[in-house]
């Protein structure tokens, strides 16, 4: 079976992951620090907070705006994933679907920019370097099915240094510390539970070494689709494939299933766009085969029509 997506790990994370694994510390430390400030350096940003998931970034996103006198948000594309819209829920705030005088959110969806002035941009999908920031607040994904991963894990980032402080509160359970040490603390805001850790942070740096390399084999692959499918897509997490609707996306996941491909419709009922495989070590022949099978499908659907 040609999967849909799947993580590129080796040695190098194994490694990395034991290394920590031997330090005795496994919560927030020397590599967490580490690969916020890599990572900041990366994206050309001043701040950056390590999270166990993107969610728990946008809720922190979220929940600045909404400490600022917002009630409510917008997203600026309808076509994405449920946590961007549930996170906005989780943290109170009603969806303003229609007047736009909400939170603004942009969804870099597919990996493709979106450049319209927002307050939130919600990159899951899309980590490049020196990426100009159009909102105050980023927040990227490092899900094992993402262009990087850190097992799992997210990080927000920001140039705003209130922002970072108050973002770091949150990701630290509201604790700020005295100066005795470890126990000396106290906590002054909502405990979260939004940290990530040193093992995932340990396999983020890593990931984050190879991005680049990841990137370019996933560049190469959609020109390659692009070139077969007469299309211009410019992203690189995921592949879509117009299909014509719902049902024909469904019929063609389905026998294309038969034939070892997996192919996903990311947005059930709504969305007439199949995304094909795409993961750095996805090799020209079975990227050969993939299209060979689903123009044969393609066609196959439209001719019953």
């Amino acid at each position: 079976m040609i999967p849909n997506t799947k993580p590129h790990t080796g040695y190098e994370e194994i490694d990395a992951a034991v290394r920590v694994l031997n330090s005795g510390w496994l919560g927030l430390g020397p590599e967490t620090e580490a690969f916020e400030k890599e990572f900041a350096k990366y994206v050309s940003v001043k701040y950056a907070v390590f999270t166990n998931s993107c969610s728990s970034a946008l809720k922190m996103a979220y929940r600045w705006f909404k400490r600022k006198g917002h009630t409510s948000f917008y997203l600026n594309t309808q076509n994405t994933y449920c946590a961007t819209y549930a996170a906005g829920i989780e943290e109170g705030l009603e969806w303003d679907k229609y007047e736009q005088n909400g939170i603004k959110v942009n969804v870099h969806w597919g990996g493709v920019k979106d450049t319209t002035k927002c307050d939130i941009e919600d990159s899951a999908h899309r980590i490049e370097p020196k990426d100009k920031m159009v909102g105050k607040i980023r927040c990227y994904s490092f899900h094992p099915t993402k262009n990087m991963t850190a097992i799992h894990g997210g990080m927000l980032v920001t140039n705003n240094r209130k922002i970072y402080k108050q973002c770091l509160l949150w990701r630290n359970d509201g604790i700020v510390r005295g100066r005795h040490g470890r126990f000396d603390y106290k906590v002054i805001d909502i405990a979260s539970g939004f940290e990530g850790n040193d093992l995932m942070a340990a396999v983020g740096r890593i990931q984050l070494q190879k991005l680049p390399e990841f990137n370019k084999l996933r560049n190469d692959l959609v020109r390659r689709y692009n070139r077969a499918f007469n299309t211009n897509w410019t992203g690189n997490h995921i592949y879509p494939l117009e299909m014509g609707s719902y049902k024909n996306v469904v019929k063609a996941v389905i026998e294309l299933e038969k034939r070892g491909i997996s192919c996903k419709s990311h947005y059930p009922n709504t969305s007439s766009m199949m995304t094909l495989p795409l993961y750095p070590s996805l090799g020209f022949e079975d990227q050969d085969k993939v299209i060979k099978e689903v123009k044969e499908v393609r066609e196959n659907i439209y001719r019953k029509k």
